[in-house]
């Protein structure tokens, strides 16, 4: 039974060749109570028009660092530019998982389009992941495990 609906999404390098995934993020109101599974259903259209081009991407986990007076939970992104031009408008999409890959947190990073990753060269994206989240998980035994990202641009297809 449909409990919600809504047309209004995040997805993450959504021009997908076979193969290839991606995350989305989406945020409803469910008032129907308690369920103990969810499905969500996406439909989508085809379009030519733009291709997703991914990059090479490591990522990390890092919880309890310690700066000052603060404990921070980070997940991290080393993203890279493997083409021979200048890349304008990188995003990055991270998504904390538990030890079963269930996704835990979905972030993103747009680097938008007056800044560019050279060729050959890295940068780090750092996300904080919620207190409020990390003490939610605590209290409910979820252990976030690893971290999964994809690193894009979207190019017009010429």
């Amino acid at each position: 039974d449909v409990i919600t609906s809504s047309d209004y999404l995040s997805a993450y390098a959504e021009y997908l060749e076979p193969g290839e995934y991606t995350y989305v993020k989406m945020y409803s109101e469910i008032t129907s109570g308690k369920a103990a599974d969810y499905t969500m259903t996406l439909t989508g259209k085809s379009d030519n028009s733009k291709h997703t081009v991914r990059l090479p991407v490591e990522t990390d986990l890092q919880l309890g660092v310690k700066d000052g007076w603060w404990t921070y939970d980070y997940m991290y992104a080393t993203v890279t530019n493997d083409t021979d031009k200048p890349l304008y408008g990188i995003r990055v999409v991270l998504a904390l998982l538990d030890a079963e890959g269930n996704i835990l947190d979905i972030e993103d990073e747009n680097m938008y389009d007056d800044k560019a990753l050279t060729p050959g060269s890295s940068m780090i994206v750092r996300k904080d992941i919620s207190s409020t989240f990390m003490d939610y998980y605590k209290a409910n035994g979820i252990v976030p495990a690893s971290v999964d990202a994809i690193a894009y641009v979207i190019e017009d297809v010429e």
